[in-house]
């Protein structure tokens, strides 16, 4: 069964006035495109001369040379890590004012419907908005780029008979040589949650009976079973992966049915120090240009219609983030360690 989706998501609160805040150009209440105003912001954005973004998914070594070309006037000053990590430094900024991060883009959506509805974030107001769909412009500001689905990993030269489910994970032939993701972010808890309600109640235990061993996240993962260190991962992303395969590595990506998703979004802060060049660059991921770069070669599924290359997205079932408040996350964070640890 599909999980619900999530409740605050399912329709644009259209012509909600929300400020997008006092150093921007646009004025308070804008909900739609509007061409003059957006020649306003195009300006202000060159005077302000850079963006300082902040994202943790790997997509950042393509966006920014593809942003550059768009607007050689506009520098984006790009930082990418771990998605928890960042979230801090983000919080750390703004209650002491630092100059940091005009936007951030993550799949932490809970946290940034949050601030939204503290009236913390700006609204995109550019003609990235014409086509796009409503639904995902959460609580009008928060932007749904894509899905993106959580992949098994195998190494071509080791495996000859690749997996297809998360029940070949439990394979003989993989134990001991298998490897897992620690759980360094929300996303994870609800990947093991998800893989319990769907592989059955005992799978974990099934899995850590595997003897896996366990990395931080998809990019060391996706390492270890390209240098035959693991010859599968339970885990994987495509964004992380993808730099490997290109670059050559043994590394075969295992799409599941069905698949768990993750959902990538952005949102720009009210409080930025250039919210115009902020508006820009999240009007430009919003835009088709801006979405076959995230796509990339059909890593994600973009919810824009016509996307070259897009997975489909109603092909995965994105997790809710509703269902993983703090409390939650610490009580199964709990469970999984005393089980994998």
């Amino acid at each position: 069964m599909r999980p619900p989706f999530l409740t605050h998501a399912l329709r644009l609160l259209a012509g909600a006035l929300l400020g997008i805040g006092a150093g921007a150009v646009l004025a308070q209440g804008s909900a739609a495109y509007q061409p003059a105003e957006w020649t306003k912001v195009l300006a202000a954005a060159r005077k302000e001369g850079k963006v300082v973004f902040y994202i943790a998914q790997p997509v950042l070594d393509r966006i920014a040379p593809a942003f550059k070309k768009a607007y050689p006037d506009i520098e984006l000053e790009a930082q990418r890590g771990v998605s928890a990590a960042l979230l801090g430094k983000v919080e750390q900024e703004r209650d002491s004012g630092a100059d940091g991060a005009d936007l951030y883009a993550t799949t932490e959506i809970a946290w940034m419907v949050g601030l939204s509805k503290k009236g913390q974030t700006l609204r995109p107001a550019g003609p990235g908005l014409v086509g796009y769909p409503q639904l995902h412009l959460l609580d009008g500001t928060v932007v749904t780029l894509a899905r993106e689905p959580a992949v098994m990993l195998y190494n071509k030269n080791l495996v000859s008979t690749p997996p297809k489910t998360y029940a070949d994970m439990l394979r003989p032939e993989f134990k001991g040589k298998i490897g897992t993701s620690e759980i360094a972010a929300t996303l994870l808890v609800a990947w093991y949650d998800w893989l319990e309600k769907t592989q059955g109640a005992d799978y974990l235990t099934r899995l850590r009976g595997q003897n896996p061993k366990l990395y931080n996240g998809s990019v060391p993962l996706g390492q270890a079973v390209a240098s035959g260190e693991l010859v599968v991962s339970a885990f994987g992303i495509p964004t992380a992966t993808a730099g490997l395969i290109k670059q050559g590595a043994p590394v075969e990506m295992v799409m599941p049915n069905p698949a768990f998703g993750s959902t990538h979004a952005v949102v720009a802060f009210k409080w930025a120090r250039r919210p115009n060049a902020a508006l820009v660059l999240v009007d430009w991921l919003m835009s088709a240009e801006g979405q076959a770069v995230w796509v990339g070669q059909s890593e994600t599924a973009s919810p824009r219609s016509g996307i070259p290359r897009s997975l489909d997205f109603n092909a995965i079932v994105p997790w809710d983030v509703n269902a993983y408040p703090p409390e939650v996350v610490k009580v199964y964070r709990e469970k999984w360690n005393k089980l994998f640890k």
